[in-house]
């Protein structure tokens, strides 16, 4: 009778390894192919938002919806800010600095559908990015769900050089409006709402620049801005110090708007201040 000849012993081995180099070969081109499609999605969202910034705008004589994300104002019930903060069942904000770890995404979602802009966007995804890890790698009240802020220089309304009309802005495409933040959302378990880009108070002179409001990386070392032209895009962070402050205000709950962050001559710093907002308006 014939008989089937199987595989050795070692045979088997050699294969398992053949298998298992490349699974290491291939694991991080997969991961890396996760994080730009996350970013594709990401793009999309920041584009829904922005045609909703403009509708609002057109819808309101050209007033730009507030960034102010309803924080300071809740007790008036501010009708422009495009977010609220998160609410409890009976609509009432929380209290913050921290927020309770009881907080639920139900909370959150009330605190979104409060703001002006649900009007025009009312896909609860739309306001989260992909890639955003929070939700799985955060306890509560750090497991934020928003992952997008309106930049201070629109909309803003305290005093200031903010653009607060549409028809204030010029050449649109070269100044960002949503930001990615990755706030550790222990005041108010969410971001805030507004991105404020300080430390940079003499655009001329970088030897004293410093990072301030938290940023964003959720894409291979870069983040998503939405542009008030209404095009989104991906910039990619090439300075080392800015992916440090990115992980130290992510890992450091103490934290709050905020961390003020050396960083002169940074080349991210450069790009954030020159797509703030034009020249002629300076920075505070």
């Amino acid at each position: 009778m014939a008989r089937t000849k199987g595989f050795t012993l070692i045979e088997l081995l050699v294969v398992i390894a053949i298998i298992a180099v490349l699974m290491a070969i291939l694991l991080p081109s997969l991961n890396a192919a996760k994080r730009i499609a996350s970013s594709s999605g990401c793009l999309a969202n920041e584009k829904t938002l922005l045609t909703a910034w403009i509708m609002y705008a057109d819808d309101n004589n050209g007033a730009l919806v507030s960034n102010l994300a309803c924080y300071d104002d809740d007790k008036d019930m501010d009708k422009t800010a495009w977010v609220h903060s998160p609410k409890n069942i009976h609509g009432n904000s929380f209290a913050h600095h921290p927020a309770p770890p009881t907080i639920t995404d139900e909370d959150r979602f009330r605190g979104i559908q409060a703001g002006a802009l649900w009007e025009y966007v009312k896909d609860m995804g739309a306001y989260h990015c992909p890639g955003d890890n929070r939700r799985s790698t955060q306890l509560p009240p750090r497991d934020c769900w928003r992952s997008y802020s309106i930049s201070y220089a629109f909309g803003h309304k305290r005093p200031g050089k903010a653009y607060r009309k549409m028809q204030d802005v010029k050449n649109g495409a070269l100044y960002y409006v949503f930001v990615e933040e990755e706030h550790n959302g222990s005041n108010y378990g969410e971001n805030e709402g507004g991105w404020a880009l300080r430390g940079v108070g003499n655009p001329l002179d970088p030897s004293g620049w410093r990072f301030y409001d938290p940023l964003a990386s959720y894409h291979l070392k870069s983040s998503t801005f939405g542009f008030a032209d209404g095009h989104a895009d991906r910039r990619k962070w090439m300075d080392k110090r800015t992916l440090e402050f990115i992980e130290m205000n992510k890992q450091n709950p103490a934290s709050h708007s905020g961390m003020e962050t050396p960083s002169p001559d940074n080349e991210d710093l450069r790009w954030l201040v020159e797509h703030y907002w034009s020249k002629e308006r300076g920075l505070r």
